[in-house]
C-alpha cells in the first residue's frame, strides 16, 4: 500500500493512542518521560539504523513491528476511558470514568498516566483543543469563535481562547489564518520560517 520514490533519510510511524504501547516493553512513560525527546529504546534504535540499508524498508518495518507486537490486557480499561475522554459531549468527571472503567481514582489516574505519559485531565484538555481545531477547520471563516466554543463544549469564549493560547501559543484567529492542512485536512501543520 506504499508507493516509495527517491530518496529517503526519514521514516514516520503515526500510532493512534496507545498504538505504540503494543510495541513496548514495559510502559510509555519508562520510555518516554517528557513531551518531546529521543526514543531511547536499543532495539528500535539498532534497527533504525539497519532500516535504511534494507533492501524492501516496507517489509522490513512491517517484520521489526509484528516481531515486537505484543497484546497487553492491562490497557483494554484504558482504552474505554479514552472514548470517554473525547466524549467532549457527555463530559464525565475524571472519576466517573474511574468508576465506569472498574477503578478507583487514583488507581485509573496512575495507570493512565503510565502509559499515556499524561494525566488524563491533560488528555481531555487535548481532545477539546483538537475537536475546536477540527470545528475551525470546517469553518475557515471564522466568523464566531463562541459557536465554535460552545460546540467543542467550553465554558465560554474567554475559557476556549485562552486554552488555545495555551496549547499553541497563538490566539484561534491567528492560528487558523496561519495553519496548511494536508491529507484532506486531516494533519494539520503550522510552518514558520526561521529569523
Amino acid at each position: 500500500m506504499v508507493d516509495i520514490n527517491g530518496v529517503f533519510e526519514e521514516v514516520a510511524v503515526i500510532f493512534k493512542p496507545l498504538g505504540v504501547n503494543r510495541f513496548l516493553n514495559g510502559t510509555l512513560l519508562q520510555h518516554a518521560p517528557g513531551y518531546s525527546q529521543s526514543f531511547p529504546d536499543k532495539d528500535w534504535n539498532q534497527f533504525c539504523k539497519i532500516l535504511f540499508e534494507a533492501d524492501n524498508k516496507i517489509e522490513s518495518l512491517e517484520s521489526f513491528l509484528l516481531n515486537r507486537l505484543t497484546e497487553k490486557e492491562d490497557i483494554t480499561a484504558i482504552e474505554q476511558s479514552l472514548i470517554l475522554l473525547e466524549d467532549t459531549d457527555t463530559d464525565l468527571s475524571i472519576a466517573d470514568i474511574a468508576g465506569r472503567i472498574g477503578m478507583n481514582l487514583k488507581t485509573f489516574q496512575r495507570h493512565f498516566t503510565r502509559q499515556m505519559a499524561c494525566s488524563p485531565t491533560l488528555y481531555r484538555r487535548i481532545a477539546r483543543f483538537r475537536r475546536a481545531m477540527q470545528t475551525g477547520i470546517k469553518n475557515r471563516d471564522i466568523k464566531s469563535l463562541t459557536r465554535i466554543s460552545y460546540d467543542s463544549n467550553y465554558f465560554d469564549q474567554s475559557y476556549f481562547i485562552k486554552e488555545f493560547k495555551r496549547l499553541t501559543h497563538l490566539n484561534p484567529k491567528k492560528f487558523f489564518r496561519q495553519i496548511s492542512l494536508l491529507d484532506d485536512e486531516k494533519i494539520v501543520w503550522e510552518i514558520k520560517e526561521n529569523p
